[in-house]
């Protein structure tokens, strides 16, 4: 009698488990007869909807229910029932974003996804030393500016190819209504002169005006002002 008891206890909770990883992988939720009757892409969504990811056919729609699953979760772990690997990697940043994680980033096997991520955290943190764990090039530069702009650093501007440097700059300076930016221009005098002049018009500010270098522009700067002041005394 001992022994059946012992037997149908194992059974019990051999059940339990078993159910318990169902629902792990679905989520919790059950569609039931909603789901079964409909057929191909019309079932699949209906079963990503009610997060029955195990019960979805296509292999990409079933990856990406999963990697929902574990961004609702909030647990890594979950990643690894997905079966394509730009999915997996997909679902890992979003879970060491969601977290902000950095160590979390260094774990995912897709550069692509695994780059994205030390970019997303780095941007979120204002941390440029993070930027460096970026291996592609033009990402790895748009971390840095967005740093250097959100920052208002101006040196990191100078780390910058010539057309991200000048957007730096002219970002930084019009931000900040600071015309002293505009002269990190020291290789470009129209964007310099282009720098000053908006700088002079967002504050209001006339005597800008002489920074400028190329005179057409400093004429324009000057007569934008006198403009103003004529129109406000009539």
């Amino acid at each position: 009698m001992k022994v059946k008891s012992a037997i149908f206890v194992t059974a019990l909770v051999a059940m339990i488990l078993v159910l318990t990883s169902c629902s792990f992988i679905t989520g919790g939720a059950t569609a039931g007869d909603a789901c079964s009757p409909l057929e191909g892409s019309a079932k699949d969504n209906c079963y990503f909807e009610s997060q029955q990811c195990s019960k979805v056919k296509n292999t990409q729609f079933r990856d990406s229910c999963v990697a929902e699953l574990a961004k609702q979760k909030d647990d890594i772990k979950v990643c690894d029932l997905i079966v394509t690997g730009k999915t997996m990697g997909f679902c890992q940043q979003q879970i060491a974003v969601q977290q902000d994680n950095f160590e979390l980033c260094k774990e995912i096997g897709d550069e692509s996804w695994q780059d994205t991520c030390y970019h997303k955290i780095a941007t979120a943190r204002n941390d440029v030393d993070k930027c460096s764990y970026i291996t592609d090039f033009d990402l790895n530069l748009n971390c840095v500016k967005k740093v250097a702009i959100a920052t208002h650093d101006v040196e990191l501007c100078d780390r910058l190819s010539k057309q991200n440097k000048a957007e730096c700059l002219f970002k930084i300076a019009t931000e900040t209504l600071d015309s002293a930016v505009c002269a990190g221009f020291t290789d470009d005098k129209l964007n310099a002169a282009s720098c000053y002049l908006k700088v002079a018009k967002l504050s209001d500010n006339k005597a800008i005006c002489n920074k400028i270098s190329i005179k057409d522009i400093k004429d324009t700067c000057i007569a934008y002002f006198n403009q103003k002041t004529a129109a406000l005394s009539s």
